[in-house]
């Protein structure tokens, strides 16, 4: 069935035009099935609700950082973790009760996509959601100090349900950094989630910070009110290399 231009004029005014690409199939759908015109209208609005939802997570999951072409979670790895325990993270209740997650394990066992699907569920709950390496959040950081917009970068990192730290403690860090961690930890501490990936395990952590007292009270915060995954086995990012 072919749509008349004045109705697609219309449907774009009130910015409906999602609708325009599907509406002579179901159309013809309904007259097939013989639905009345509630239901015909019902289906029309329920499929551009469908449309709007998704456009919004896309936007969602691009203002978080979290990539926007994620396939569903895969259990079926040569990685070993607690699976039990990372089913029940995805009810989302750690979020709900302002714990966090500490995943970490050798390089390649799927620590940051597990954060990432966290995430993504966390963001189809209505959470806000920001992802962030953990060099380019210090260095992010570290360049508004010298524009002058710091408190409003850190606010940042400070405000949404959940921070996701990825890859961090890779190497020592600097006393600047180690403040802006510090600031980050205390000030979500009881209030929000964290999730925080590290190839090195959470006892290692401590010696990577120059002031020991800021480190230990740093992570003494993240220690106690964190759920920890500890995933080990061979890199499935070398099991998927191209032969």
């Amino acid at each position: 069935m072919e749509i008349s231009k004045d109705l697609k004029d219309v449907m774009k005014a009130l910015r409906l035009s999602g609708i325009i690409p599907t509406l002579s199939d179901r159309i013809s759908y309904a007259v097939s099935k013989k639905l009345s015109f509630e239901e015909f209208l019902e289906m029309i609005l329920f499929d551009e609700r469908e449309r709007r939802q998704a456009r919004l997570l896309n936007t969602k999951m691009k203002k978080a950082g979290v990539d926007q072409d994620l396939k569903d979670y895969s259990w079926d790895t040569t990685t070993q973790y607690d699976r039990q325990l990372v089913r029940k993270l995805f009810t989302l209740t750690f979020v709900e009760n302002r714990s966090s997650v500490l995943a970490y394990g050798p390089t390649g066992t799927g620590k940051t996509m597990l954060a990432k699907h966290l995430a993504f569920s966390a963001l189809k709950a209505g959470y806000a959601v920001t992802f962030a390496r953990a060099d380019k959040l210090f260095k992010h950081l570290k360049l508004s100090t010298l524009d002058g917009t710091f408190e409003r970068t850190i606010r940042s990192y400070i405000r949404p349900d959940i921070l996701i730290i990825d890859d961090f403690a890779v190497r020592e860090m600097t006393r600047e950094e180690a403040g802006h961690f510090y600031e980050i930890v205390l000030e979500r501490h009881g209030k929000k989630s964290n999730i925080i990936t590290s190839a090195r395990f959470p006892e290692e952590w401590q010696e990577l910070f120059p002031d020991p007292i800021l480190g230990n009270s740093a992570l003494d915060r993240l220690a106690h009110s964190s759920y920890q995954i500890k995933m080990e086995g061979p890199s499935i990012r070398e099991q998927n290399r191209p032969k």
